[in-house]
């Protein structure tokens, strides 16, 4: 099974870069944390070399530009420098008519990096015995694609990528957007600008442009909220960190159910099957098997509690903390990405409990994860609630979880839906 990590633009480009930090090469590989390289690649498209040289996790050479003259460029071509040279203007439409031209480029990338397909060899086959290289159809199941939408190039190209992607991989394989809203406080008239004198306004309008395009291309979508750090005096510098959050949160609901050998029903509480990607993805969708099914709209959340106190980390045996179920339960559905979102209207939910064994097997710790279910499912409309169980080797327990929306019922976007209109009306008063 293939995973492939997308960042579209800046933002997008941030995530996946945050995302494979998680390697045995990085500073986290010293905790024992599963290599999310062994499980999918990174690619990151975008327009402007600037945001290329600050990634420290994707390697050049699935690094790729995107230029109104040249199309898709690879980072290590010669004379990249001087082919991607200028962006968008966060102009979304603009970078949306530039990659139409190059369209099935996608295509043939998607072919060089994975056109072999990985090796395997069936059970019943002897082990010398020369394996068949697998289909592009076959090579890759899920795609995480990461973009911004108050910007230019990952609003405009994001829809692209998705339609490619599935094209390639003969429809087979689901696409998951995790999309950026921009920091729209402010914006009565037009807006406050950002950091590059962009007005919310815009942002907004490029965020519903980009929405409208990409749920037709997707079959669910992560929502991460800009405004959720807009109260912070230096809310610019703490995009890094924001980015941290919501990676660690994806890997441990990625990475969790394919690396843990823990059997769910083996833990008293659990009456549900332990979850996996594909379980993730029908959470973010509605009508999955009725012939209309529709990507769902959700927020991300992840608590996290020590499993031992300071003397516990210098004496073995000693120092084990017990975990408040229900508080736990409680900060995951507070630290959603998502301002202004009330729980109480979300229609399905996923979440993954993962913990040393010694707290999920029946111990002295043993966390209560009926307290967790039982909460979940107050918070869901549908009661649609799927809950799994993951070991770890960390002295910690994180419970991460996904809350899905329908599109109508996120004040967030009739929100930004509003303030985009306005930019609208008030563009077209200047025009005439």
């Amino acid at each position: 099974m293939t995973y492939l990590f997308v960042g579209a633009g800046q933002a997008g480009g941030a995530i996946v870069d945050a995302l494979f930090e998680y390697t045995d090469n990085s500073f986290l590989g010293l905790f024992s944390s599963p290599d999310i390289s062994t499980l999918g690649t990174p690619l990151v498209f975008n327009s402007t070399i600037r945001d290329l040289e600050n990634l420290s996790n994707v390697p050049e050479e699935n690094q790729y530009g995107i230029a109104e003259q040249h199309g898709l460029v690879e980072r290590s071509e010669p004379g990249f420098e001087e082919k991607v040279t200028g962006g968008f203007g966060r102009d979304p439409v603009a970078a949306d008519e530039v990659m139409t031209q190059y369209d099935t480029e996608i295509q043939n990338l998607l072919d060089r990096q994975f056109g072999g397909g990985p090796t395997t060899i069936d059970d019943d086959e002897d082990e010398g015995q020369e394996a068949a290289p697998a289909t592009a159809s076959g090579s890759i199941d899920f795609v995480f694609l990461c973009l911004g939408l108050g910007g230019g190039t990952g609003c405009g190209i994001g829809p692209h990528l998705a339609r490619q992607i599935k094209q390639y991989a003969d429809g087979t394989t689901k696409v998951i957007a995790i999309a950026i809203l921009p920091n729209t406080k402010g914006s009565a008239d037009g807006g406050e600008e950002d950091d590059d004198g962009i007005a919310a306004g815009r942002q907004a309008w490029n965020t519903m442009y980009g929405l409208d395009r990409l749920e037709n291309e997707v079959d669910g979508i992560v929502l991460v909220d800009n405004q959720r750090i807009s109260y912070l005096d230096s809310s610019a510098g703490q995009f890094g960190q924001y980015n941290e959050y919501v990676a660690s949160a994806l890997y441990d609901l990625i990475t969790g159910p394919v690396f843990s050998s823990v059997d769910a029903g083996d833990v008293e509480g659990i009456d549900t099957p332990d979850i996996d990607v594909q379980d993730i993805a029908t959470s973010l969708s509605f009508g999955v098997g009725g012939g209309s099914s529709r990507p769902g709209y959700a927020a991300i959340g992840r608590s996290v509690s020590m499993t031992q106190t300071l003397p516990g980390y210098l004496v073995p045996l000693i120092g084990n903390r017990e975990i408040d179920s229900a508080a736990l339960s409680r900060l995951s559905a507070s630290k959603q990405t998502l301002a202004n979102a009330e729980s109480q209207r979300a229609q399905k939910a996923i979440s993954l409990i993962r913990a040393p064994s010694s707290y999920l097997t029946g111990g002295s710790y043993n966390i209560e994860t009926a307290t967790v279910q039982e909460f979940l499912q107050r918070s869901c409309g549908l009661s649609e609630v799927n809950l799994g169980i993951a070991l770890s080797n960390r002295n910690l327990v994180s419970l991460t979880t996904l809350l899905t929306y329908r599109r109508e019922d996120i004040d967030r976007l009739q929100e930004i839906d509003s303030i985009a209109d306005a930019y609208e009306d008030q563009a077209e008063q200047m025009a005439l």
